[in-house]
């Protein structure tokens, strides 16, 4: 059971959903850590392509394009983001919190061809790797730990599935980094020049693995799919438990942005007051809290009433 898997990550964030907000109280704080990742990881693509240029290593090249790829995913990530806490409006009644997603989903597919073709180069270049310029690998590997190291140590705290698909962006690129590094040093002490297009290979074999999976994960959540890690017969289960709950249909689950869920269902109780059914209510919506479900509207119905979404 996956169900309270994130149980104190998401806590904080979720606290204060309920206030007729669904908005979180970290998109702001979030953006500024997506400027700021952005602002850093920008200036350091332009210094990797000038240095890469010059020291002839593919290995940097082709991080350059990792990273110039991975600032236009910040600098996406931060406008939507913006655009994102906008309060929702007539024609968006659930606001616009889905631009975050398709921020994700156009920045994965943008990785995952670039990922490709850096790859289809660096197996060229295997033929006759050059010469690259090791101490100068070396310094900028050790630059781009640091740089890269800072840029995700501003975004650890963010939530979201955009927050999330950035830290592993920046994640990658300091393993990249401290590959580089190691491949540097060999080139040095042992005059290796194949290790540079070998390294710009797995980097690239990485992002476009990681980037495949985040772009599967995000198509599903496009298509309505229930976010992973709930488990909707548990929360079906937990649900039926409740006194007087009788049976539960038209449960349908699905996710705003992959981190705001929403929940709708049908109860159905044994004949109930209004009261009743209002407690009722209470009590699942604090179910759906435990499973991290921000939103849910319940609909209470008595018992072999007609309903026509039965199958639904």
């Amino acid at each position: 059971m996956h169900g309270h898997h994130h149980h104190h990550s998401h806590d904080d964030h979720h606290g204060h959903s309920h206030s007729g907000d669904p908005h979180s109280a970290s998109m702001p704080e979030n953006s500024k850590a997506f400027l700021f990742a952005f602002l850093l990881n920008f200036g350091f693509a332009g210094i990797e392509f000038v240095g890469g240029y010059f020291f002839n290593s593919l290995a940097i090249l082709s991080d350059s394009l990792h990273d110039l790829g991975d600032s236009g995913f910040l600098a996406l990530a931060w406008i939507f983001q913006k655009i994102a806490a906008k309060p929702r409006t007539q024609t968006f009644t659930f606001g616009y919190r889905r631009l975050s997603l398709s921020a994700a989903l156009v920045n994965s597919f943008v990785l995952f061809l670039g990922s490709f073709g850096i790859l289809f180069f660096a197996v060229t270049k295997l033929k006759e790797p050059g010469s690259p310029n090791g101490w100068g690998m070396l310094g900028l590997s050790i630059l781009g730990v640091i740089v890269n190291g800072a840029a995700l140590f501003k975004l650890k705290n963010s939530s979201g599935l955009n927050a999330k698909t950035a830290f592993l962006h920046l994640l990658e690129d300091v393993l990249g980094w401290v590959a580089v590094f190691f491949g540097s040093i060999a080139l040095i002490l042992f005059g290796w020049s194949w290790v540079d297009p070998i390294l710009s290979i797995l980097i690239s074999l990485w992002v476009g693995i990681q980037s495949f999976r985040n772009l599967r994960k995000i198509l599903l959540l496009h298509l309505q799919s229930s976010p992973e890690g709930i488990d909707t017969k548990e929360l079906e289960n937990r649900i039926l438990k409740l006194k007087g709950v009788r049976s539960v249909h038209d449960l349908h689950l699905w996710s705003m942005d992959g981190d705001y869920h929403v929940l709708t269902l049908h109860v159905g109780v044994k004949e109930t007051s209004i009261a009743q059914a209002q407690k009722l209510k209470e009590k699942i919506r604090d179910i759906t809290k435990e499973f991290h479900i921000p939103h849910a509207t319940v609909e209470v119905e008595p018992d072999g009433a007609e309903c026509p979404y039965q199958e639904c």
